[in-house]
């Protein structure tokens, strides 16, 4: 991670990219390594691929809490690349189940877990504007985008 703290994302992000390839790679250090990519990704501003290397991480590491809470944090930085506020709000529904999960996976996370959701609560839809997009709270919900997540209708009220 030479090039991470020279702050040479480009070209940690090319090498980590090529590492990951490796087939000989062991499970868990690939996952480690996908988050990684996850983290320079988002710095790079590339939050698509953030939330594929993310997906990757935790593919391989279905236990790894710190690659849910990347792609929780990745879906709310791809957010703006949805419609409307409404669907922008969704990711936030989106994101939240990503850090729920990261809590019951690794509970040395549910602090900073639960910080996120808090964050995520406060920037769901009103009831109001749910009911206005023909939607009902407690149902199933695809976020669109990059995204494509399947997650349920919340409110903030």
């Amino acid at each position: 991670m030479l090039f991470i703290g020279r702050n040479d994302l480009e070209k940690a992000n090319w090498y980590l990219q090529m590492a990951v390839l490796d087939e000989n790679l062991a499970t868990e250090t690939r996952a480690e390594w996908f988050y990684e990519l996850s983290i320079v990704s988002m710095a790079i501003g590339n939050h698509c691929e953030a939330i594929n290397f993310a997906r990757e991480a935790k593919a391989n590491r279905n236990d790894y809490g710190k690659a849910y809470i990347a792609l929780g944090d990745a879906f709310i930085a791809a957010r703006r690349q949805l419609g409307d506020d409404f669907q922008q709000q969704s990711a936030y529904w989106a994101a939240a189940d990503m850090y729920q999960v990261a809590a019951k996976v690794d509970p040395a996370l549910a602090e900073e877990s639960t910080q996120k959701l808090a964050s995520c609560a406060a920037q769901y839809p009103s009831s109001e504007d749910i009911f206005f997009h023909d939607l009902q709270e407690g149902n199933d919900y695809l976020v669109s985008g990059c995204i494509q997540e399947n997650t349920t209708i919340r409110s903030r009220n």
